[in-house]
């Protein structure tokens, strides 16, 4: 695992045709299961113990020549993940790059169009102006600042945008999963008004919600700060369970691999980036 790590942590590492077997004119460039069948063949030294390989969707990425992909290795405890990029011929593979973008921000409304907001909580009752979705974890200590981005931005230009909250709780943060249900069946039954309630409520308290007590920790903080009974929503089962599971697998098919991640009118920012955020908001106010 420690090898891991330190993989993780290279910026770029390079690799040539000798490590990925070249394919022949026949065969089907860029198939995800061979790309994830020659990582394992190649860096099988650096897979941890007991873990299950899988890859997400093999997209063009925003440089030309190149697309982008996810590799996750999945063990009982956690999640890993590995961000690629390969060359369009499939030669050359570069691991956990690190892009800097100065072409300012672009929309992409194929990509916009390819996410379903359907029963998604927005900031407005009639959503207008600028889309920006976020995808989100209530256990995500970056994803609480981003709220506190997302409540300064809405402030700054009211109706001209509209934020869109998804699901994509990590694997790696217990109680998250459980909180993704809490405010879906919230959103559901109470309405959006009351979701984000719920949502702000919960990343104020993020620091004292434990896994084995979600509920009651919920129950602390709820009673007397909201009006709608939300106990209700404490145990829905898995009426929940595939609104949320279909959030996390449109991100990772968009190429999301951390939170939270702001999608603003198909331009994709990583991180609580007020700045990039704001940028990408003022740009397309004007557009």
């Amino acid at each position: 695992m420690n090898s891991m790590r330190v993989f993780f942590f290279l910026i770029i590492l390079l690799v040539g045709c000798d490590s990925f077997n070249r394919p022949s004119e026949k065969e089907v460039l860029l198939d995800k299961n061979k790309i994830l069948e020659d990582f394992k063949s190649n860096f099988s030294s650096l897979i941890p113990e007991d873990s299950l390989l899988t890859i997400s969707t093999v997209k063009d990425s925003p440089i030309k020549g190149l697309k982008e992909g996810v590799i996750f290795f999945k063990t009982l405890d956690e999640t890993q993940q590995l961000v690629f990029f390969i060359s369009d011929n499939g030669r050359y593979i570069i691991f956990q790059p690190q892009i800097f973008d100065f072409s300012g921000p672009i929309k992409n409304l194929d990509l916009m169009s390819s996410i379903d907001l359907k029963g998604v909580p927005s900031s407005q009752e009639k959503p207008s102006g600028v889309r920006i979705v976020e995808y989100s974890d209530f256990q995500c200590p970056a994803c609480k600042y981003g709220s506190q981005q997302v409540a300064r931005l809405k402030e700054e230009f009211g109706e001209k945008i509209t934020f869109y909250f998804k699901h994509y709780p990590l694997t790696s943060h217990k109680w998250a999963d459980d909180a993704a249900l809490f405010t879906s069946c919230i959103n559901d039954t109470f309405g959006q008004k009351n979701f984000w309630k719920a949502h702000d409520l919960i990343f104020a308290n993020q620091e004292s919600i434990k896994e084995k007590s979600f509920a009651d920790n919920i129950k602390d903080i709820f009673i007397g700060n909201v009006n709608f009974d939300f106990t209700s929503c404490l145990d829905t089962g898995d009426k929940y369970l595939e609104f949320v599971e279909s959030s996390i697998k449109e991100a990772s098919s968009l190429g999301v691999n951390s939170t939270p991640t702001f999608i603003v009118e198909g331009h994709i920012i990583r991180g609580a980036d007020y700045e990039k955020i704001k940028e990408a908001i003022d740009k397309f106010v004007r557009d």
